[in-house]
């Protein structure tokens, strides 16, 4: 849409942002510099209709304009450009950063902003957006079809053991039928554990460097991923200090586990990031 005023800027991201997943934004009724211009449950948006850079201090009024307690996702609009004060106080907070043209196109400015302009139209958001929901299984497909992984992994499992006792396998020494064993069983434990676990669609990635073995449906990674490498990466400081923010001001702990959970966080690192979180809001 075409924007020639501060009223079509505030409309225009509020269809952005239903586009984003955020189904309910609305532009909120008010002047043209108001706290909060559009409003959804999971996100708040303000829009900026002028020509000046948006520094640091229109980001902390922006901060300070969300209710007390809420984790909703902050994301500022502007038809101009951000000081690079501006830049670095939105990563330490978490807010979505986008430029608007007078053509209604948006431009994401930084990594919280392209996180959210990648989804899909209309993607869910909150915690019904972490649940990726299995396929169903085709028309016609028998009991065979959905199943056969389950079943060739629980024989494979299986397998090793019923080998015992073979004299034609097993022909001595007893040295080497004890090495012929163990090849049995790893080949067939192997193949039999990665049949069970890619079972119903799913995928799985092994990293050697650093170890890590990501299970995952579809394109999209589980909640559940066993991720090592969860255990050495820097721990997000930003939501420490919003999780830390969140706890100082009387919310529970598991509240601020699901604020995480809903900023993409999985289980390792929302652990990781609770610990630092309680250590910073005690020694505030």
């Amino acid at each position: 849409m075409q924007i020639s005023s501060w009223r079509q800027a505030e409309h225009n991201a509020a269809r952005w942002m239903r586009h984003w997943g955020y189904a309910d934004a609305t532009a909120s009724p008010g002047g043209p510099d108001a706290g909060i211009d559009v409003r959804a449950r999971n996100a708040l948006g303000q829009v900026k209709y002028q020509a000046a850079q948006v520094g640091r201090p229109e980001l902390q009024r922006f901060v300070g304009a969300r209710p007390k307690g809420s984790t909703a996702q902050l994301i500022f609009f502007t038809g101009s450009d951000y000081t690079p004060t501006a830049v670095a106080y939105a990563q330490e907070w978490d807010i979505a950063l986008f430029r608007y043209s007078l053509n209604g196109a948006m431009t994401p400015v930084n990594e919280t902003a392209r996180r959210i302009h990648r989804r899909p139209a209309s993607a869910p958001t909150g915690p019904a957006a972490r649940s990726v929901p299995g396929r169903a299984p085709a028309a016609g497909q028998g009991f065979w079809q959905r199943h056969w992984r389950v079943v060739v992994g629980v024989l494979l499992l299986m397998a090793p053991l019923g080998s015992i006792g073979d004299e034609k396998t097993y022909t001595g020494p007893p040295a080497v039928d004890v090495l012929k064993f163990i090849g049995i069983l790893a080949a067939c434990w192997l193949l039999g554990a990665y049949l069970l676990a890619t079972r119903g669609g799913r995928r799985v990635q092994v990293w050697t460097r650093p170890l890590r073995v990501r299970v995952s449906r579809g394109s999209a990674p589980s909640d559940r991923t066993g991720d090592l490498s969860a255990l050495t990466a820097p721990v997000p400081q930003a939501l420490v200090t919003e999780a830390a923010r969140l706890l100082f001001a009387g919310r529970r702990q598991h509240q601020v586990d699901r604020m995480l959970r809903e900023r993409g966080m999985g289980f390792l690192e929302r652990g990781r990031i609770l610990t630092e979180a309680k250590k910073l809001a005690g020694r505030r």
